[in-house]
């Protein structure tokens, strides 16, 4: 039986064995972490070739930092604390600056997408917000945040369209920010100015 197949033995004991030059336990390592590693990138960066260059970086920096490893996390979530690092720095990396083929100009192009962080707390917003609007505000409510926030109608339009007094229109959309803000906090704000 060889070391991949034997049980992993404690975390103290395999950084131990790695340190002291065993192969063998190092690939026990790669082998029970790297799956781990590389899906937790490819979930956060949506890129398999990413994914792959980041899980290699962390097994490289692992190399070099497993001598300060103190064990006062288990190894799994050191190595993950490692991997969210190495992830979080693809996204801050700079964006490329191109240049035209014909001309000796450069144009400065800048990204037009969020970063993916952005991205993903977007949509787990947008993801929240669609719950609670059709689960917690009722059918008029609805109506309401979808004329005013999605087709920006003023409060005076909204009150023609429902046939409603402004001030009916305006007590819905205070309710509407309350009920938004209790699970969202910061979208009042958003949902003010809009």
């Amino acid at each position: 039986m060889d070391a991949t197949q034997q049980a992993l033995p404690s975390d103290g004991e395999l950084v131990e064995l790695i340190l002291s030059g065993s192969h063998e336990h190092f690939d026990m390592l790669y082998n029970t972490y790297f799956p781990r590693v590389y899906s937790f990138a490819r979930k956060r960066l949506n890129d398999r070739a990413e994914a792959e260059d980041v899980a290699q970086e962390v097994f490289m920096t692992l190399l070099s930092a497993l001598p300060s490893y103190r064990g006062q996390s288990s190894l799994l979530v050191w190595i993950f604390g490692i991997t969210r690092n190495k992830v979080n720095r693809r996204f801050r990396r700079q964006k490329p600056v191109l240049s035209a083929m014909d001309s000796d100009s450069v144009l400065d192009v800048e990204g037009t997408e969020p970063p993916m962080e952005n991205a993903i707390e977007a949509r787990r917003l947008l993801v929240r917000c669609e719950e609670i609007i059709s689960q917690d505000l009722s059918e008029t409510q609805r109506r309401i945040f979808f004329l005013k926030h999605l087709r920006r109608y003023s409060i005076r339009k909204i009150a023609q369209v429902l046939d409603k007094s402004e001030d009916a229109i305006k007590a819905n959309l205070y309710r509407i920010r309350c009920a938004m803000s209790e699970d969202l906090p910061g979208i009042q704000g958003l949902l003010r100015d809009a």
